[in-house]
């Protein structure tokens, strides 16, 4: 079986769309409304260092993003391995959700169970995606697609498995991403006091950005299944 084209075609995917993410990223947007108070001085202050605010906080919470996402796919690849249903993998799986971290303390259990199975139907549908590739002797995920799937089945791949942000918009008033932000580590300025740490809500800016990158991540790989498997049948 084949781990290694499963886990590359799922960096296919993750890295560019982390990149993308980082760069639809608005760190300006996800200080409005922020905590921040003395009549917006320290917020303008954080704006106009917007490179150190995303080098701090911003890229540590996305970085840890990607590692829970990658951490989880494994799980998701001892499950299809298995062959057990993905029910039996369902605790392990959603310790390593991101969506599931950033459930609002006040969600009710429903809420919660909801969130729950969005997610784990979320990878029930990766996990039977990528089945056909973990029967494939190749390393090289491109290479195992040639020989597992049809166009069409590439191309359903790319535009429905390996999407990841619909719980976002569906569950989008119980989930809570925020960090704590320390404005004195961030701003040097003898000219601002002494200022307690508050937290940034970034809720809605991460749906944005994610949104924006996940579509235009799929575009191109939606582009790139289409020339691969046109220059397969040349």
């Amino acid at each position: 079986m084949s781990r290694r084209a499963a886990e590359w075609g799922f960096e296919l995917f993750l890295d560019p769309t982390m990149t993308a993410v980082r760069r639809e990223f608005s760190v300006e947007r996800a200080l409005r409304g922020t905590g921040f108070g003395l009549g917006g001085r320290v917020v303008d202050r954080l704006r106009e260092n917007n490179d150190a605010l995303e080098r701090q906080l911003v890229a540590g919470e996305f970085d840890a993003y990607r590692e829970r996402s990658l951490a989880q796919f494994r799980v998701l690849l001892d499950a299809v391995e298995s062959d057990e249903e993905i029910a039996a993998f369902a605790d392990e799986l959603l310790a390593h959700d991101s969506y599931v971290e950033a459930i609002d303390e006040t969600a009710t259990p429903a809420q919660r169970a909801a969130v729950a199975e969005d997610v784990l139907a979320r990878l029930d549908r990766l996990g039977t995606g990528l089945a056909p590739i973990l029967d494939r002797p190749e390393d090289d995920f491109w290479a195992a697609a040639a020989g597992a799937y049809s166009q069409v089945a590439a191309t359903t791949l790319v535009q429905e498995a390996f999407p990841f942000t619909e719980p976002l918009s569906t569950h989008r008033g119980v989930l809570t991403f925020e960090v704590e932000a320390d404005p004195n580590e961030l701003l040097d300025s003898a000219l601002l006091p002494t200022l307690p740490s508050a937290s940034i809500d970034y809720t809605d800016e991460a749906i944005h950005a994610m949104t924006r990158a996940e579509r235009q991540v799929v575009a191109d790989l939606t582009e790139e299944v289409r020339s691969r498997f046109d220059a397969d049948e040349r």
